[in-house]
């Protein structure tokens, strides 16, 4: 895997850069289901740790890969969101100082149009943790339930704007 650095989001909340990874052969195949990364620093959301990675992949076959667990009918795409333990001193470029703790943050599916309109999706919700209007801390902070909402609602309101 190779990553590389693209948009970068600023806000009262924090910061967002978003990572462009590239998977190598000898990579897992699951890989391949990859629409995008963000690695975001959030400095206020948890007195523990500060940063996290927001990923989203496709929930479609992949051959050689088992089948992704679908949580209702119709899901496309699947959002999830790590926190990354401060010990390592998680950096964008450097997967090997990022571990990730459990639980994990969020996991939650959708629908979307195509893999366009989720990674488009993806990059509303990072940018909006920078501007503090969704929570890297969704349990902590009782905010699940927004996070789900958004997602079902943008990503109907991009599927359509699109058509």
């Amino acid at each position: 895997m190779k990553i590389r650095l693209g948009s970068f989001r600023r806000g009262v909340a924090g910061t967002a850069q978003e990572l462009i990874v590239n998977v190598d052969a000898g990579d897992p195949l699951a890989w391949v289901s990859g629409i995008g990364n963000w690695f975001i620093e959030a400095p206020n959301q948890s007195p523990a740790w500060q940063h996290y990675l927001l990923s989203g992949v496709h929930l479609r076959p992949i051959e050689g890969v088992k089948p992704a667990v679908i949580a209702f009918p119709g899901a496309t795409h699947e959002f999830m969101m790590y926190a990354l333990a401060p010990d390592r001193k998680p950096e964008p470029l450097d997967d090997s100082t990022w571990s990730f703790l459990t639980p994990h943050n969020l996991s939650e599916q959708f629908t979307a149009r195509d893999d366009a309109t989720a990674a488009k999706l993806l990059e509303l919700c990072a940018t909006s943790i920078c501007f503090g209007r969704l929570w890297a801390e969704p349990p902590l902070s009782g905010q699940v339930e927004p996070w789900r909402t958004y997602l079902r609602q943008w990503s109907r309101e991009l599927s359509e704007s699109a058509q």
